[in-house]
Protein backbone atom coordinates (compact mmCIF):
# COMPACT_ATOMS: atom_id res chain seq x y z
CA UNK A 1 0.00 0.00 0.00
CA UNK A 2 1.45 3.38 -0.99
CA UNK A 3 1.45 6.45 1.23
CA UNK A 4 -1.61 8.08 -0.35
CA UNK A 5 -3.73 4.94 0.11
CA UNK A 6 -2.44 4.53 3.64
CA UNK A 7 -3.36 8.11 4.61
CA UNK A 8 -6.82 7.74 3.07
CA UNK A 9 -7.46 4.50 4.98
CA UNK A 10 -6.08 5.98 8.20
CA UNK A 11 -8.34 9.03 7.91
CA UNK A 12 -11.38 6.77 7.49
CA UNK A 13 -10.34 4.73 10.54
CA UNK A 14 -9.85 7.88 12.62
CA UNK A 15 -13.30 9.14 11.69
CA UNK A 16 -14.87 5.79 12.63
CA UNK A 17 -13.00 5.59 15.94
CA UNK A 18 -13.98 9.18 16.77
CA UNK A 19 -17.65 8.48 16.00
CA UNK A 20 -17.60 5.47 18.34
CA UNK A 21 -15.94 7.45 21.11
CA UNK A 22 -12.77 5.35 21.10
CA UNK A 23 -10.56 8.42 20.67
CA UNK A 24 -11.01 11.96 21.96
CA UNK A 25 -10.71 15.24 20.11
CA UNK A 26 -7.27 15.98 21.59
CA UNK A 27 -5.89 12.58 20.58
CA UNK A 28 -7.39 12.95 17.11
CA UNK A 29 -5.75 16.35 16.65
CA UNK A 30 -2.39 15.04 17.86
CA UNK A 31 -2.43 12.08 15.47
CA UNK A 32 -3.35 14.30 12.53
CA UNK A 33 -0.59 16.76 13.39
CA UNK A 34 1.99 13.96 13.53
CA UNK A 35 0.79 12.66 10.18
CA UNK A 36 1.25 16.11 8.71
CA UNK A 37 4.84 16.18 9.96
CA UNK A 38 5.77 13.03 8.01
CA UNK A 39 8.57 13.64 5.53
CA UNK A 40 7.58 14.38 1.96
CA UNK A 41 9.44 14.08 -1.28
CA UNK A 42 10.39 17.78 -1.18
CA UNK A 43 11.96 17.43 2.27
CA UNK A 44 14.39 14.85 0.86
CA UNK A 45 15.72 17.20 -1.84
CA UNK A 46 18.48 18.69 0.39
CA UNK A 47 19.78 15.20 1.13
CA UNK A 48 19.74 14.40 -2.60
CA UNK A 49 21.67 17.56 -3.46
CA UNK A 50 24.13 16.91 -0.64
CA UNK A 51 24.72 13.37 -1.95
CA UNK A 52 25.40 14.64 -5.46
CA UNK A 53 27.73 17.29 -4.03
CA UNK A 54 29.64 14.65 -2.07
CA UNK A 55 30.12 12.58 -5.24
CA UNK A 56 31.43 15.70 -7.02
CA UNK A 57 33.92 16.34 -4.20
CA UNK A 58 35.23 12.78 -4.40
CA UNK A 59 35.55 13.08 -8.19
CA UNK A 60 37.41 16.37 -7.74
CA UNK A 61 39.97 14.64 -5.49
CA UNK A 62 40.42 11.82 -8.02
CA UNK A 63 40.78 14.27 -10.93
CA UNK A 64 43.36 16.34 -8.99
CA UNK A 65 45.47 13.28 -8.21
CA UNK A 66 45.20 12.03 -11.80
CA UNK A 67 46.18 15.43 -13.21
CA UNK A 68 49.31 15.57 -11.02
CA UNK A 69 50.10 11.86 -11.28
CA UNK A 70 53.68 12.34 -12.45
CA UNK A 71 54.42 15.12 -9.97
CA UNK A 72 53.16 13.50 -6.76
CA UNK A 73 55.66 10.95 -5.35
CA UNK A 74 54.45 7.39 -4.80
CA UNK A 75 54.63 7.56 -0.96
CA UNK A 76 52.63 10.82 -1.02
CA UNK A 77 49.91 9.19 -3.09
CA UNK A 78 49.47 6.30 -0.70
CA UNK A 79 49.76 8.48 2.40
CA UNK A 80 47.35 11.12 1.08
CA UNK A 81 44.65 8.59 0.28
CA UNK A 82 45.07 6.91 3.69
CA UNK A 83 44.84 10.28 5.47
CA UNK A 84 41.68 11.20 3.53
CA UNK A 85 40.11 7.84 4.40
CA UNK A 86 40.90 8.16 8.11
CA UNK A 87 39.78 11.79 8.25
CA UNK A 88 36.48 11.08 6.48
CA UNK A 89 35.68 8.09 8.68
CA UNK A 90 36.68 10.02 11.81
CA UNK A 91 34.41 12.89 10.80
CA UNK A 92 31.60 10.41 10.12
CA UNK A 93 32.04 8.86 13.57
CA UNK A 94 31.96 12.28 15.22
CA UNK A 95 28.77 13.26 13.39
CA UNK A 96 27.13 9.94 14.23
CA UNK A 97 27.89 10.43 17.91
CA UNK A 98 26.07 13.77 17.74
CA UNK A 99 23.04 12.24 16.06
CA UNK A 100 23.77 13.73 12.62
CA UNK A 101 23.10 10.50 10.72
CA UNK A 102 22.75 12.14 7.30
CA UNK A 103 26.06 13.98 7.57
CA UNK A 104 27.74 10.81 8.86
CA UNK A 105 26.34 8.80 5.94
CA UNK A 106 27.59 11.37 3.43
CA UNK A 107 31.04 11.39 5.03
CA UNK A 108 31.18 7.60 4.87
CA UNK A 109 30.15 7.71 1.21
CA UNK A 110 32.93 10.23 0.55
CA UNK A 111 35.43 7.91 2.22
CA UNK A 112 34.15 4.97 0.16
CA UNK A 113 34.46 6.91 -3.10
CA UNK A 114 37.96 8.05 -2.13
CA UNK A 115 38.81 4.39 -1.51
CA UNK A 116 37.47 3.47 -4.95
CA UNK A 117 39.33 6.32 -6.66
CA UNK A 118 42.53 5.58 -4.78
CA UNK A 119 42.30 1.92 -5.70
CA UNK A 120 41.86 2.79 -9.37
CA UNK A 121 44.70 5.34 -9.41
CA UNK A 122 47.28 3.71 -7.15
CA UNK A 123 46.36 0.29 -8.55
CA UNK A 124 47.99 1.29 -11.82
CA UNK A 125 51.31 0.93 -10.04
CA UNK A 126 50.47 -2.68 -9.23
CA UNK A 127 49.02 -3.62 -12.66
CA UNK A 128 45.36 -3.42 -11.63
CA UNK A 129 44.17 -2.96 -15.26
CA UNK A 130 45.08 -6.60 -15.88
CA UNK A 131 42.65 -7.73 -13.17
CA UNK A 132 39.55 -5.54 -13.20
CA UNK A 133 37.50 -8.28 -11.59
CA UNK A 134 39.84 -8.38 -8.61
CA UNK A 135 39.65 -4.60 -8.28
CA UNK A 136 35.85 -4.66 -8.36
CA UNK A 137 35.84 -7.35 -5.66
CA UNK A 138 38.13 -5.23 -3.46
CA UNK A 139 35.81 -2.24 -3.95
CA UNK A 140 32.78 -4.36 -3.03
CA UNK A 141 34.44 -5.70 0.13
CA UNK A 142 35.65 -2.25 1.19
CA UNK A 143 32.26 -0.64 0.56
CA UNK A 144 30.49 -3.42 2.47
CA UNK A 145 32.86 -2.95 5.40
CA UNK A 146 32.06 0.78 5.45
CA UNK A 147 28.34 0.08 5.10
CA UNK A 148 28.21 -2.36 8.03
CA UNK A 149 30.70 -0.66 10.36
CA UNK A 150 29.37 2.85 9.82
CA UNK A 151 25.74 2.06 9.05
CA UNK A 152 25.97 3.75 5.65
CA UNK A 153 23.21 3.34 3.06
CA UNK A 154 25.28 5.08 0.39
CA UNK A 155 28.21 2.71 0.79
CA UNK A 156 25.83 -0.21 0.36
CA UNK A 157 24.84 1.13 -3.07
CA UNK A 158 28.52 1.30 -4.05
CA UNK A 159 28.98 -2.28 -2.83
CA UNK A 160 26.01 -3.54 -4.88
CA UNK A 161 27.25 -1.84 -8.06
CA UNK A 162 30.80 -3.15 -7.51
CA UNK A 163 29.49 -6.68 -6.91
CA UNK A 164 27.56 -6.57 -10.19
CA UNK A 165 30.70 -5.31 -11.97
CA UNK A 166 32.69 -8.18 -10.47
CA UNK A 167 30.18 -10.69 -11.84
CA UNK A 168 30.39 -9.13 -15.30
CA UNK A 169 34.21 -9.17 -15.32
CA UNK A 170 34.69 -12.73 -14.08
CA UNK A 171 34.46 -14.26 -17.53
CA UNK A 172 32.39 -14.70 -20.67
CA UNK A 173 31.01 -17.30 -20.77
CA UNK A 174 30.99 -17.63 -16.99
CA UNK A 175 32.74 -20.71 -15.63
CA UNK A 176 32.58 -20.05 -11.89
CA UNK A 177 34.63 -21.99 -9.40
CA UNK A 178 33.25 -23.04 -6.02
CA UNK A 179 35.11 -20.14 -4.38
CA UNK A 180 33.53 -17.66 -6.81
CA UNK A 181 30.04 -19.04 -6.19
CA UNK A 182 30.52 -18.79 -2.42
CA UNK A 183 31.87 -15.25 -2.81
CA UNK A 184 28.91 -14.17 -4.96
CA UNK A 185 26.40 -15.62 -2.48
CA UNK A 186 28.26 -14.04 0.46
CA UNK A 187 28.20 -10.60 -1.22
CA UNK A 188 24.49 -11.00 -1.95
CA UNK A 189 23.72 -12.09 1.63
CA UNK A 190 25.70 -9.17 3.08
CA UNK A 191 23.90 -6.67 0.85
CA UNK A 192 20.47 -8.18 1.60
CA UNK A 193 21.16 -8.16 5.33
CA UNK A 194 22.21 -4.52 5.30
CA UNK A 195 19.31 -3.29 3.18
CA UNK A 196 16.91 -4.98 5.61
CA UNK A 197 18.75 -3.43 8.56
CA UNK A 198 18.96 0.07 7.03
CA UNK A 199 16.56 0.25 4.14
CA UNK A 200 16.31 2.82 1.35
CA UNK A 201 14.55 2.86 -2.00
CA UNK A 202 17.73 3.00 -4.11
CA UNK A 203 19.44 0.42 -1.91
CA UNK A 204 16.56 -2.05 -2.25
CA UNK A 205 16.42 -1.79 -6.02
CA UNK A 206 20.20 -2.09 -6.43
CA UNK A 207 20.26 -5.16 -4.17
CA UNK A 208 17.40 -6.67 -6.20
CA UNK A 209 19.41 -5.94 -9.34
CA UNK A 210 22.35 -7.75 -7.72
CA UNK A 211 20.05 -10.69 -6.90
CA UNK A 212 18.98 -10.82 -10.56
CA UNK A 213 22.61 -10.65 -11.70
CA UNK A 214 23.64 -13.53 -9.41
CA UNK A 215 20.68 -15.63 -10.56
CA UNK A 216 21.39 -14.92 -14.25
CA UNK A 217 25.12 -15.56 -13.74
CA UNK A 218 24.53 -18.95 -12.13
CA UNK A 219 21.93 -19.95 -14.72
CA UNK A 220 24.13 -18.88 -17.65
CA UNK A 221 27.04 -20.85 -16.19
CA UNK A 222 24.88 -23.95 -15.73
CA UNK A 223 23.45 -23.67 -19.25
CA UNK A 224 26.87 -23.24 -20.84
CA UNK A 225 28.53 -26.00 -18.85
CA UNK A 226 25.83 -28.49 -19.82
CA UNK A 227 25.89 -27.49 -23.52
CA UNK A 228 22.16 -28.11 -23.86
CA UNK A 229 21.60 -25.46 -26.51
CA UNK A 230 23.63 -23.49 -29.00
CA UNK A 231 24.33 -19.82 -28.33
CA UNK A 232 21.72 -18.76 -30.91
CA UNK A 233 19.00 -20.75 -29.09
CA UNK A 234 19.85 -19.82 -25.52
CA UNK A 235 17.83 -16.59 -25.71
CA UNK A 236 14.57 -18.54 -25.84
CA UNK A 237 15.34 -20.48 -22.67
CA UNK A 238 16.54 -17.26 -21.05
CA UNK A 239 13.16 -15.67 -21.79
CA UNK A 240 11.32 -18.53 -20.10
CA UNK A 241 13.60 -18.58 -17.07
CA UNK A 242 13.44 -14.78 -16.84
CA UNK A 243 9.65 -14.87 -16.78
CA UNK A 244 9.73 -17.53 -14.06
CA UNK A 245 12.17 -15.44 -12.02
CA UNK A 246 10.02 -12.30 -12.36
CA UNK A 247 6.94 -14.30 -11.35
CA UNK A 248 8.86 -15.66 -8.34
CA UNK A 249 9.75 -12.14 -7.17
CA UNK A 250 6.18 -10.93 -7.66
CA UNK A 251 4.55 -13.83 -5.80
CA UNK A 252 6.92 -13.96 -2.85
CA UNK A 253 7.20 -10.19 -2.67
CA UNK A 254 3.42 -9.95 -2.47
CA UNK A 255 3.35 -12.79 0.07
CA UNK A 256 5.98 -11.30 2.39
CA UNK A 257 4.83 -7.69 2.12
CA UNK A 258 1.84 -8.46 4.35
CA UNK A 259 -0.86 -5.95 5.07
CA UNK A 260 1.29 -3.39 6.87
CA UNK A 261 0.47 0.09 5.68
CA UNK A 262 3.99 1.37 5.37
CA UNK A 263 5.05 3.88 2.77
CA UNK A 264 7.91 3.51 0.38
CA UNK A 265 9.86 6.30 2.07
CA UNK A 266 12.60 4.29 3.74
CA UNK A 267 10.61 3.01 6.71
CA UNK A 268 10.12 -0.67 7.27
CA UNK A 269 12.43 -3.64 6.82
CA UNK A 270 11.40 -6.96 5.32
CA UNK A 271 8.02 -5.63 4.19
CA UNK A 272 9.62 -2.72 2.35
CA UNK A 273 12.08 -5.05 0.61
CA UNK A 274 9.24 -7.43 -0.27
CA UNK A 275 7.19 -4.64 -1.83
CA UNK A 276 10.16 -3.52 -3.87
CA UNK A 277 10.78 -7.13 -4.93
CA UNK A 278 7.19 -7.44 -6.15
CA UNK A 279 7.47 -4.21 -8.15
CA UNK A 280 10.83 -5.32 -9.53
CA UNK A 281 9.28 -8.65 -10.54
CA UNK A 282 6.46 -6.84 -12.35
CA UNK A 283 9.02 -4.79 -14.25
CA UNK A 284 10.91 -7.95 -15.24
CA UNK A 285 7.69 -9.66 -16.35
CA UNK A 286 6.62 -6.74 -18.53
CA UNK A 287 10.06 -6.60 -20.15
CA UNK A 288 10.09 -10.35 -20.81
CA UNK A 289 6.56 -10.25 -22.27
CA UNK A 290 7.48 -7.48 -24.70
CA UNK A 291 10.71 -9.21 -25.73
CA UNK A 292 8.77 -12.43 -26.28
CA UNK A 293 6.28 -10.64 -28.50
CA UNK A 294 9.01 -9.05 -30.62
CA UNK A 295 11.02 -12.26 -30.97
CA UNK A 296 7.87 -14.23 -31.78
CA UNK A 297 7.20 -11.97 -34.78
CA UNK A 298 10.79 -11.84 -36.01
CA UNK A 299 12.36 -15.26 -35.33
CA UNK A 300 11.43 -18.92 -35.49
CA UNK A 301 12.21 -21.29 -32.65
CA UNK A 302 13.59 -24.70 -33.54
CA UNK A 303 12.10 -27.89 -32.11
CA UNK A 304 15.36 -28.59 -30.26
CA UNK A 305 14.59 -25.84 -27.72
CA UNK A 306 11.30 -27.48 -26.71
CA UNK A 307 12.97 -30.89 -26.47
CA UNK A 308 15.67 -29.60 -24.14
CA UNK A 309 13.38 -27.60 -21.83
CA UNK A 310 12.50 -30.61 -19.61
CA UNK A 311 16.21 -30.91 -18.74
CA UNK A 312 16.59 -27.30 -17.60
CA UNK A 313 16.12 -27.97 -13.89
CA UNK A 314 16.81 -24.35 -12.74
CA UNK A 315 13.62 -23.42 -14.60
CA UNK A 316 11.64 -26.16 -12.85
CA UNK A 317 13.07 -25.15 -9.47
CA UNK A 318 12.10 -21.51 -10.01
CA UNK A 319 8.58 -22.41 -11.11
CA UNK A 320 8.18 -24.76 -8.15
CA UNK A 321 9.21 -22.00 -5.72
CA UNK A 322 6.77 -19.61 -7.39
CA UNK A 323 3.91 -22.12 -7.19
CA UNK A 324 4.75 -22.81 -3.54
CA UNK A 325 4.30 -19.10 -2.84
CA UNK A 326 0.91 -19.08 -4.56
CA UNK A 327 -0.23 -22.14 -2.61
CA UNK A 328 0.95 -20.66 0.69
CA UNK A 329 -0.82 -17.39 -0.01
CA UNK A 330 -3.99 -19.26 -1.03
CA UNK A 331 -3.95 -21.19 2.24
CA UNK A 332 -3.44 -17.99 4.21
CA UNK A 333 -6.17 -16.00 2.42
CA UNK A 334 -8.33 -18.34 0.32
CA UNK A 335 -10.94 -15.66 -0.52
CA UNK A 336 -8.46 -12.98 -1.56
CA UNK A 337 -9.49 -11.36 -4.85
CA UNK A 338 -6.05 -9.70 -5.41
CA UNK A 339 -4.42 -13.11 -5.02
CA UNK A 340 -6.54 -14.60 -7.80
CA UNK A 341 -5.65 -11.79 -10.17
CA UNK A 342 -1.96 -11.96 -9.21
CA UNK A 343 -2.04 -15.71 -9.90
CA UNK A 344 -3.67 -15.08 -13.29
CA UNK A 345 -1.05 -12.44 -14.10
CA UNK A 346 1.94 -14.67 -13.33
CA UNK A 347 0.45 -17.70 -15.13
CA UNK A 348 -0.30 -15.69 -18.27
CA UNK A 349 3.11 -14.00 -18.13
CA UNK A 350 4.99 -17.29 -17.93
CA UNK A 351 2.72 -18.71 -20.64
CA UNK A 352 3.94 -16.09 -23.17
CA UNK A 353 7.53 -17.38 -23.54
CA UNK A 354 6.24 -20.95 -23.11
CA UNK A 355 4.03 -20.45 -26.17
CA UNK A 356 7.02 -19.07 -28.06
CA UNK A 357 9.01 -22.23 -27.27
CA UNK A 358 6.37 -24.94 -27.52
CA UNK A 359 4.05 -23.41 -30.14
CA UNK A 360 6.40 -21.47 -32.44
CA UNK A 361 4.89 -19.46 -35.25
CA UNK A 362 1.46 -18.92 -33.64
CA UNK A 363 1.67 -15.13 -33.60
CA UNK A 364 -2.07 -14.59 -33.12
CA UNK A 365 -2.15 -16.77 -30.01
CA UNK A 366 1.05 -15.17 -28.73
CA UNK A 367 -0.35 -11.66 -29.24
CA UNK A 368 -3.57 -12.60 -27.45
CA UNK A 369 -1.72 -14.01 -24.43
CA UNK A 370 0.58 -10.98 -24.40
CA UNK A 371 -2.31 -8.55 -24.16
CA UNK A 372 -4.10 -10.72 -21.60
CA UNK A 373 -0.98 -10.93 -19.41
CA UNK A 374 -0.39 -7.17 -19.50
CA UNK A 375 -4.06 -6.44 -18.72
CA UNK A 376 -3.88 -8.93 -15.83
CA UNK A 377 -0.77 -7.20 -14.44
CA UNK A 378 -2.52 -3.83 -14.60
CA UNK A 379 -5.64 -5.29 -12.96
CA UNK A 380 -3.52 -6.90 -10.24
CA UNK A 381 -2.06 -3.49 -9.45
CA UNK A 382 -5.53 -1.98 -9.17
CA UNK A 383 -6.95 -4.67 -6.89
CA UNK A 384 -3.84 -4.85 -4.71
CA UNK A 385 -3.59 -1.02 -4.46
CA UNK A 386 -0.16 -1.05 -6.08
CA UNK A 387 0.00 1.83 -8.53
CA UNK A 388 3.49 0.85 -9.67
CA UNK A 389 2.24 -2.50 -10.98
CA UNK A 390 -0.52 -0.78 -12.94
CA UNK A 391 1.98 1.72 -14.34
CA UNK A 392 4.24 -1.02 -15.70
CA UNK A 393 1.26 -3.02 -16.98
CA UNK A 394 -0.26 -0.02 -18.78
CA UNK A 395 3.12 1.01 -20.19
CA UNK A 396 3.71 -2.51 -21.50
CA UNK A 397 0.19 -2.67 -22.92
CA UNK A 398 0.70 0.58 -24.83
CA UNK A 399 4.05 -0.64 -26.19
CA UNK A 400 2.57 -3.99 -27.22
CA UNK A 401 -0.35 -2.34 -29.01
CA UNK A 402 1.97 0.02 -30.88
CA UNK A 403 4.20 -2.86 -31.92
CA UNK A 404 1.23 -4.91 -33.11
CA UNK A 405 0.00 -1.88 -35.04
CA UNK A 406 3.40 -1.66 -36.71
CA UNK A 407 3.41 -5.38 -37.57
CA UNK A 408 -0.16 -5.46 -38.94
CA UNK A 409 -0.08 -2.20 -40.86
CA UNK A 410 0.34 -4.13 -44.12
CA UNK A 411 -3.16 -5.56 -43.82
CA UNK A 412 -5.71 -2.88 -42.98
CA UNK A 413 -8.53 -5.39 -42.70
CA UNK A 414 -6.55 -7.60 -40.33
CA UNK A 415 -5.52 -4.54 -38.35
CA UNK A 416 -9.12 -3.42 -38.08
CA UNK A 417 -10.37 -6.80 -36.87
CA UNK A 418 -7.52 -7.24 -34.39
CA UNK A 419 -7.91 -3.84 -32.75
CA UNK A 420 -11.70 -4.10 -32.78
CA UNK A 421 -11.50 -7.33 -30.78
CA UNK A 422 -8.75 -5.94 -28.55
CA UNK A 423 -10.78 -2.78 -27.91
CA UNK A 424 -13.89 -4.77 -26.97
CA UNK A 425 -11.88 -6.96 -24.60
CA UNK A 426 -10.25 -3.98 -22.89
CA UNK A 427 -13.55 -2.13 -22.53
CA UNK A 428 -15.17 -5.27 -21.10
CA UNK A 429 -12.31 -5.71 -18.63
CA UNK A 430 -12.61 -2.04 -17.62
CA UNK A 431 -16.37 -2.33 -17.02
CA UNK A 432 -16.05 -5.54 -15.00
CA UNK A 433 -13.16 -4.12 -12.96
CA UNK A 434 -15.08 -0.91 -12.24
CA UNK A 435 -18.12 -2.84 -11.06
CA UNK A 436 -16.04 -5.07 -8.81
CA UNK A 437 -14.25 -2.09 -7.31
CA UNK A 438 -17.57 -0.31 -6.67
CA UNK A 439 -18.94 -3.41 -4.94
CA UNK A 440 -15.78 -3.70 -2.82
CA UNK A 441 -15.99 -0.02 -1.85
CA UNK A 442 -19.67 -0.34 -0.97
CA UNK A 443 -19.00 -3.43 1.14
CA UNK A 444 -16.14 -1.69 2.96
CA UNK A 445 -18.31 1.35 3.60
CA UNK A 446 -21.09 -0.87 4.98
CA UNK A 447 -18.68 -2.57 7.37
CA UNK A 448 -17.36 0.79 8.51
CA UNK A 449 -20.85 2.08 9.27
CA UNK A 450 -21.65 -0.90 11.54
Amino acid sequence: MNRASYLKQLEADLARWSAKGWIGADGLAQIRSEIGEAPSGWSRLPALFAGIGTICLALAVAAFVAANWEVIPRPAKLTGIAVLLLAAHGFAAAMASRGQRLVADLATMFATLVFVSGLALVGQIYHLPSDWAGGALLVAIGALAAAWLCGSRSSLMVAAVASIAWLLWIGDPPRPTLAEVVTALALLAACLGHVVRMTSFAGRWLVLLLLTAVYAWLFAAWLDINYLLSSSEMEFSILLVGAAFGALLLVWGYLLSGDEAQGDDGSGDVSALARSAASFGVMVLVGIILLTLIIGFTETVSDEVAREMPHVWPLHLTLAAMLAGLVLQALRAPASRPLRIVAAAVVLSVACPALLVFLPGNTVVLASFTLAALVAISAAGSTASQSGWSFWGNLGLAAALLYLLYETVGSLLGQSVFFFVAGLLLVAVAIVSARRLRKSSAAAAGEGAQ
